[in-house]
């Protein structure tokens, strides 16, 4: 039996609701208007499945959920996952789930050993290696005119914010982060020194308050996003289990189509967004937290 990641809650259910709605936006639109190549890019794309706490859910992660709804639409999938127990997971349930047949090999790009999973139909490419240099890698190289989504999801504070930066100036660009406001807020904190650093890559620069709230966090991270005008103004939302308040993320969303970005903002806070995950993850009867 694979083990998939565990940690997933209610949340993580809306968060998929509110990726896989306007992934259906998104491809609709550009399927029309669109002439180059899309790339749907994932930087965190774990196992495939989470495991939901305490309740033995596993609902299908974003990677599956691209690849299934939206395989017709997207020309490729580039998938980063660091772990490799993780990875190796991730290609053998897609193979068990679509039929996919993987070539698994290890190659080096400057200087740096990973594997890499190769499946050419469709076009899906996972690598084993740090998303920053491997998106960042893709940024520099690949032609500006195709058209890219990118999902942006760790679980801790992985996610550079000088990545980010290289996504947004390539331009051609929609972007989906999963803020981990909580993390941010203990790292941040007085006493917690030896986590500043990651503090630090998350938002760009030393220049953040310590002891701050977590609105004050979001706040900062959204106003450095903004200092490139091409995607002012950034959509965040707020994403807290109604049954759990202990942990919180924000999703934020930045892309340069003002209608694209009312769009996505209405999709974050539709008055059923948590009915719907609750849904996804099988059990309707949560629906009495709302």
């Amino acid at each position: 039996m694979k083990e998939h990641f565990s940690g997933g809650d209610l949340k993580t259910a809306a968060k998929l609701v509110i990726l896989d709605e306007y992934l259906d936006v998104y491809t609709t639109i550009m399927d029309k208007n669109w002439r180059g190549e899309k790339w749907y890019i994932d930087s965190h794309a774990g196992t495939g499945k989470t495991e939901v706490n305490d309740n033995g859910v596993t609902i299908d992660g974003s990677a599956i959920l691209a690849i299934e709804n939206y395989a017709d639409s997207f020309d490729r999938f580039y998938l980063y996952e660091l772990d490799e127990d993780h990875f190796h997971t991730l290609h053998e349930t897609l193979s068990d789930r679509f039929g996919f047949e993987f070539d698994v090999y290890p190659t080096a790009v400057d200087d740096e050993d990973f594997l890499v999973a190769r499946c050419d139909d469709p076009y899906i490419r996972i690598m084993q290696m740090d998303s920053n240099r491997g998106t960042t890698f893709l940024a520099d190289k690949a032609n500006d005119h195709h058209h890219w989504f990118a999902f942006i999801d760790p679980k801790g504070l992985t996610a550079k914010k000088a990545t980010l930066d290289t996504l947004i100036e390539r331009s051609n660009m929609d972007i989906l982060v999963t803020y981990q406001t909580t993390g941010v807020l203990r790292s941040a904190a007085e006493g917690a020194e030896h986590a500043h650093g990651a503090v630090t890559r998350t938002m760009g620069d030393d220049d953040w308050p310590n002891a701050a709230t977590a609105e004050e966090y979001v706040k900062v991270y959204k106003e450095k996003l903004e200092e490139n005008e091409s995607i002012e103004p950034v959509k965040t939302k707020e994403l807290v289990s109604p049954n759990d308040a202990r942990q919180r993320f924000d999703l934020v969303f930045a892309c340069t189509n003002d209608r694209v970005r009312e769009i996505m903002e209405d999709i974050m806070e539709q008055d059923s967004l948590w009915e719907k995950a609750s849904e996804r993850m099988g059990q309707p009867g949560l629906s009495g937290f709302f």
